[in-house]
């Protein structure tokens, strides 16, 4: 079963604006292994699904992600096509965070959707609405509805132009 572990390329794009979960032998390279750890793992093969259950903890070099739930999906070639965590889904990848009910991550389209009150920070900026989508090969996203964004100014930092003082004589 070759999984390279496609989430912490997609769930940390996310996080930000592979291949599929790898068994890899004692010989590996300890700076590129993903391990998930969970307190039940169901994996059917005819279904082409892996479900890790309670307490899902993925580290991977790029991220960690904490959930209640997490389901792979794969198709015919045994690759990852979707990955869709849930229940309290906590991402963390350098100064950059998520947390939402579900996430889901369409491998094949490269789209990222956050949904359940989920909110996305990096530093002091939040950023909310009722559902973040992100195309993760295009830099992209959307933030729909109740879009909100929160940026909290260093002290020193001059932010007047967001204010509107910088574009009033248009």
């Amino acid at each position: 079963m070759n999984l390279r572990f496609a989430l912490a390329a997609g769930l940390a794009a996310a996080v930000c604006c592979a291949g599929a979960v790898s068994a890899q032998g004692p010989a590996a390279d300890e700076d590129n292994l993903t391990v998930i750890t969970s307190d039940r793992l169901t994996f059917d093969y005819q279904k082409q699904f892996a479900l890790f259950e309670k307490n899902v903890v993925v580290v991977d070099p790029e991220m960690r992600l904490y959930a209640d739930r997490m389901t792979v999906r794969f198709g015919a070639d045994n690759k990852a096509q979707e990955i869709k965590a849930e229940g309290r889904v906590h991402i963390i990848q350098q100064d950059k965070e998520s947390r939402s009910e579900l996430a889901i991550y369409n491998l094949i389209q490269g789209v990222i959707i956050l949904t359940g009150k989920p909110q996305v920070t990096r530093g002091k900026d939040i950023l909310t609405g009722d559902k973040i989508t992100f195309w993760r090969d295009q830099n992209r996203m959307i933030v729909e509805p109740r879009a909100r964004l929160i940026l909290q100014s260093e002290p020193g930092e001059d932010r007047s132009g967001l204010k509107g003082e910088a574009i009033r004589g248009r």
